[in-house]
């Protein structure tokens, strides 16, 4: 029995064109893998030189603290700015998207991607700054660069991709990401 290979009325075909790719070079991750362990240490050494309790619940609370804020406030934007949070967005723990990321089988606005990643990097330097009072300077210090360092990778690729950002949708693969327009 022959399938009917027309389409329907109702049917929504997307096509999309390929803008600019940005691929992943494993050394690079290598490299900034071997730079944040040495960045760990040492901020973990220079904290618990400064004040022993400090260390040993900063570096901890840095470590997972930064990664949960980041991810409950793209959360929170998104729930704010979409109504509902999107079933495409999981946990990613690889570079350069290492937290809460777009999945890899969906497209998403790189104006959407690229504001809630400026707000993020913005709010969570303003709730630390808060904090600054009654922080060790080098807890501060690593907290904040746990926080760069955690979007760094991400804002570098929407950088990359900038002259593509009003028109653009940004897709993540496995070893590159992508920007496209319909």
């Amino acid at each position: 029995m022959p399938r009917d290979r027309t389409l329907s009325k109702e049917s929504t075909i997307y096509t999309y064109r390929l803008l600019k790719r940005v691929h992943y070079k494993p050394i690079f991750f290598q490299v900034y893998w071997v730079l944040t362990v040495c960045a760990f240490l040492a901020a973990a050494i220079a904290i618990s030189f400064w004040s022993v309790p400090a260390g040993l619940i900063g570096v901890p609370v840095g470590v997972v603290g930064i990664p949960l804020v980041q991810t409950l406030l793209l959360r929170l934007l998104l729930r704010t700015k979409v109504k509902h949070a999107p079933q495409s967005w999981s946990w990613s723990y690889q570079l350069p998207w290492f937290g809460y990321a777009p999945g890899t089988d969906t497209y998403i606005a790189m104006t959407k991607v690229r504001r809630l990643h400026f707000h993020v990097l913005w709010i969570v330097l303003v709730l630390l700054g808060c904090l600054y009072p009654w922080l060790p300077p080098s807890l501060f210090g690593f907290l904040i660069f746990t926080h760069l360092w955690l979007l760094l990778p991400r804002l570098i690729i929407i950088f990359l991709l900038r002259k593509h950002s009003s028109s653009g949708y940004l897709k993540i693969n496995e070893n590159d990401s992508s920007c496209y327009t319909q």
